[in-house]
Order: structure tokens, then sequence, then C-alpha cells
């Protein structure tokens, strides 16, 4: 839904329905989440050798993200319902400025752990409860611009629209990894975490500056309550897509968690060597996905079903040349696919769930979206991390292959995905209300 009021000045030339890009706000967007992509690659990159330098578990490394994973879950719907609210810029605002904080804690404790004044289960606490800052509250940030985004596109832009919005992750999950690297290399493995921090601080002044919104999204709409989630959760529109979001966390948690452990163990790489080659997998990984995603996914011309069932297939191609890779090129072809299958199920599944639902659940239904792309990492650990210490090295990988098979018989012959059909408004009344 478009302002209804004159623009302000900075955002004169704004054109509420103009393609990603294209104007001020989306543009706000496109690099707001392009930051949170950055920092969460440059954190997953560096976290499989902190844990190791700071005398941690393996598995520690899936339990510090766990409790964040699951805050986000839990609190992502109510960030969507106080959206409709009170607006979409506020509330991406808070998040961004929670990212950095939860960021800058998070690198503090690094340091208290590296000097010693923090160590063994008082160290994973901190940890664990710093990056709960961001799930708690840097939740807020992606369903209000999920949610933003569906107020200002028609349902037929919307899969598209969600796409180059992800995209926008997917950058900064690209190019990361890369950055990360290399100031690793140079200032130690905190020094990136710092740098996020600082970024996310900017980004949210941004965002409550610049980020046009002159009237709350749903002024003339009923106010959404918790029990609206709840019940939107078992609606026969978006339920199956949730069901497929959720495993697709876990595949996503698994695989992220899995990656630099195992690659670090099948090249024989430790410390800032181990961080410099997950991230060039990551940087693989999240290009493939960019390229998915910018260039593939606008001519494939496919629904969200058959982008569904393509993206699941691709993954389980892409976990099981991880499996049998033997060396770092055999590796990263392995992360390019499976970017690619995750750049087609990832915008299927979301731009699935946003057109199923009426204008006045976006809200809701952003939150419920970004509920189940984190709600897998509460369970990753048990897959990724324990499993990994316990069993071996390959048996997540291929717990995540059997998943992904199931996914996509899923896709392919669920009947709720089948019936799902776009909500059409109905003809708006000429007389403007009183």
């Amino acid at each position: 839904m478009p302002d209804t009021q004159p623009p302000l000045p900075d955002a004169a030339s704004a054109d509420p329905r103009a393609p990603i890009g294209r104007n001020r706000q989306f543009r706000l967007l496109f690099i707001c989440l392009l930051v949170i992509g950055a920092g969460n690659s440059m954190l997953l990159a560096v976290a499989p050798p902190l844990v190791r330098q700071l005398g941690l578990s393996d598995s520690s490394v899936g339990w510090i993200f766990s409790l964040s994973a699951l805050l986000w879950v839990l609190m992502s719907p109510g960030w969507g319902r106080l959206s409709d609210r009170i607006g979409r810029k506020p509330v991406a605002a808070l998040g961004l400025a929670a990212y950095c904080v939860s960021m800058a804690s998070f690198g503090g404790v690094v340091l208290l752990g590296m000097n010693g004044v923090l160590s063994g289960l008082w160290l994973f606490t901190w940890l664990m409860l710093a990056r709960a800052i961001f799930g708690a509250f840097g939740s807020a940030s992606s369903p209000a611009a999920q949610a933003y985004i569906a107020d200002r596109t028609t349902r037929m832009e919307r899969t598209e629209q969600l796409a180059g919005l992800t995209a926008a992750f997917a950058l900064g999950q690209a190019f990361g990894p890369a950055i990360c690297a290399a100031l690793a290399a140079k200032f130690g493995l905190v020094f990136p975490i710092w740098l996020i921090a600082a970024l996310a601080a900017g980004a949210s002044f941004s965002i409550w500056r610049f980020l046009p919104e002159n009237t709350p999204p749903q002024t003339e709409r009923p106010r959404g309550e918790w029990r609206q989630s709840l019940t939107l959760i078992t609606d026969k529109r978006i339920s199956a897509y949730l069901i497929y979001g959720f495993a697709l966390s876990v595949v996503a948690g698994v695989t992220v968690q899995v990656f630099g452990l195992f690659t670090m163990d099948r090249l024989n790489a430790q410390g800032e060597q181990g961080a410099e080659l997950t991230a060039a997998g990551f940087m693989v990984n999240a290009l493939a996905l960019l390229a998915t995603q910018m260039a593939i996914l606008p001519r494939l011309k496919l629904g969200s079903r058959g982008l569904m069932a393509w993206g699941a297939g691709l993954l389980a191609l892409g976990v099981t040349v991880q499996i049998i890779a033997d060396s770092l090129a055999a590796l990263l072809v392995a992360q390019a696919v499976q970017g690619l299958g995750a750049g087609l199920a990832r915008p299927g599944f979301t731009g699935g769930a946003s057109v199923a639902v009426r204008p006045e659940e976006q809200g809701n239904a952003a939150g419920l979206v970004v509920a189940a792309n984190g709600a897998g990492f509460v369970f990753s650990p048990l897959i990724g991390g324990v499993v990994y210490e316990t069993v071996g090295m390959n048996a997540p990988l291929i717990i995540v292959v059997a998943l992904l098979i199931a996914m996509f018989v899923f896709a392919l012959r669920s009947r709720r995905l089948r019936d799902a059909v776009s909500y059409e408004p109905p003809p708006s009344d000429p007389t403007p209300p009183a």
C-alpha cells in the first residue's frame, strides 16, 4: 500500500512501486539487509576457529546460536504485528540497532575469553547471551522489511521483489567472508565483528532518518493479535509453506554449522587458515545464490511450488558432492550448487506464503516466514554439532540429504501447495473515505 500523505522532501522522487534498486526506500532496505548478511557470514566464518582457539567444543558453535534462534522464532511474529500498528520503519531501525549491540557485545566477550578473564562455561554462556540479543530484538528488521515491500508491490510482483530483498542478504554473504578473511589475517579474528557492529549502527540510523514512511501501513485495518498468528500457522493457505520453510531452515542451520568444521578437518586447516578456507566456501555459496536470484530466477518464470522443488533437489545434489569432496575445489563446487538450490528454494516459499494471504495479514505472515527461517537453527546443533562429534563428519550431511529428498517430494505432492491461490482484493470503492 503506497503512502497516502505527500512524501517527505528527501523522498520526493520515490515511486513506492518502483523495482528494488530504483528508488530510495528499496535501496535503503537493500543496504541494511546487505549489512546483516555480511555480518552473519563473517561471524559464521570465524566461529569455528574461534571456539577452538577459546578451548570450547566443536558443538558449541551451534549451541551459541541456538538460544538466539529460539528467540528469533518466538519474537519475529510479534515484531511483524507491531510493524502493522506503528509502521515498518521504526521496527526495522530497532532491529538493526539491536544487531549492532549484539555484535559489539559478542566481540567484547571474545576478547575477555582470549585474555583469560572468562573461560569454560561462563565464556560459553556470555557468548550465547550476546548472540541472543540479536534473536530477541534484531529479529525485528526482517519481518518489517518484508512487510514494507509487501505493502508496496502487487501480488504478481511480490515473489520477484522479495527475491531482490533476499539478494541483498546474499550479496552481503558473498563479500562478507572475503572481507572477513582479509581483516582476520591482518587484524585478528575479532576485528570483523567490531566492523559489523559499526556498520549496523550506521544502517539503523539511515533507516530511521531516510526511509520514507509517512503513515503506519495499516491505520484502517484491524490490529493483529497474537492469536491471529497462531491461527495463521495452521491456515491451509500458508501452513505448507511454513513446514517447508522450517525444514529448509534446519538444512541451512546444519550445513552452515558443519561446513567450517568439515573444511578444517577435511583439509587439515586451523586458525586463520581455517577461517580463510571457510570464508571462501561461504563466498562461493552466496555468489551462486545471488546470481540465481538476480539473473536466473527472473527468467525461469516458475511458480512457488516449482522453485521449491528445484531448490530442494539442487541442495540435495550439492550436499552429496560435499560428502564425497576431497579437495578445496570440490568443496567450492558443492557450495556453488547449494547456493543455486537455496537461491530457488527460499524465494519460492517466501513469495508463495506472501501471495497466499490477504493484505491485512502481511505483517503476521512476514513474521511467521521469518520465524520459520530461524526455527531450524534451534534444532540444528543436535543434528549438526552433536552428531558431528559423536558419529562422524559425514553423518549430519547424510541426514540433510534425506531431509532434502523428503522436501522435494513434499513440494511436488502437497495438496496445500497445489491448491494455494493468490488473494484477489475486492473491487475498490471509487468514493474516497470520509
